[in-house]
């Protein structure tokens, strides 16, 4: 088991943000901690939603840093204010970074219909794949919260992996990835604490429970 760390903005929150969104972007001194941290520790990073910062801030840092990352980009935000284009998701492409969906118009698909899940998602990966001219088959789920009807879709349509908010280490090669969202309120103590954990195998045994009770047995199992 590892830590897989999930990110979204990187730098001052823009004004078209929510008071509850802002505390999801982190400063570029806290994503320069947690690169370090990375480095001593392990762990897989993943960043959300498409931001702009993806490519202006969190790229050169990754590189510098001899780090590689998944971004999660909803496809219809591309190339609209604030967030990445075709170009930049290129060079993210290029620069050996995994692009993964997440969706297209970032629905909660718990609210949605199978139909209309599955169009969100194929749509959303066939036109990623289109610009990075490479097979996309990872996906992170909009808000982070699922059901096995969800997961029932997302492995009808082919998806190789699957990005919750289920928090706790990740278990390597399993179908559905848990995550440990770091936010703007977390100083390094915490970070550590994600990074470096080990959970009993009591907890790890509850975790599990709580990850059936929402997603069934398929959470657990290797692709």
């Amino acid at each position: 088991m590892s830590a897989c760390l999930m990110l979204h903005g990187i730098g001052p929150a823009p004004e078209r943000l929510d008071p509850e969104e802002r505390s999801y972007w982190i400063s570029e001194g806290t994503f320069a901690f947690v690169l370090d941290a990375v480095q001593a520790h392990g762990a897989r990073l993943t960043i959300d939603d498409g931001n702009d910062t993806d490519a202006r801030i969190a790229l050169p840092m990754l590189v510098e840093a001899n780090l590689k990352a998944t971004f999660f980009i909803p496809s219809d935000r591309i190339g609209t204010p604030g967030y990445v284009t075709e170009a930049d998701i290129r060079e993210l492409h290029d620069a050996g970074m995994e692009i993964g969906s997440h969706g297209c118009a970032h629905l909660n698909w718990l609210n949605a219909s199978d139909a209309e899940i599955a169009r969100d998602v194929t749509q959303s990966v066939e036109r990623l794949a289109r610009i990075t001219q490479a097979p996309v088959r990872s996906v992170a789920i909009p808000y982070g919260q699922c059901d096995r009807r969800v997961l029932g879709v997302l492995r009808h349509v082919g998806i190789g992996r699957v990005y919750s908010s289920f928090r706790g280490p990740d278990v390597e090669g399993a179908w559905l990835a848990r995550r440990d969202c770091i936010m703007a309120d977390m100083g390094p103590s915490e970070i550590n604490e994600i990074m470096t954990r080990q959970p009993a195998a009591a907890e790890a045994a509850l975790n599990f429970l709580r990850i059936w009770r929402h997603t069934g047995n398929a959470a657990l199992w290797a692709a």
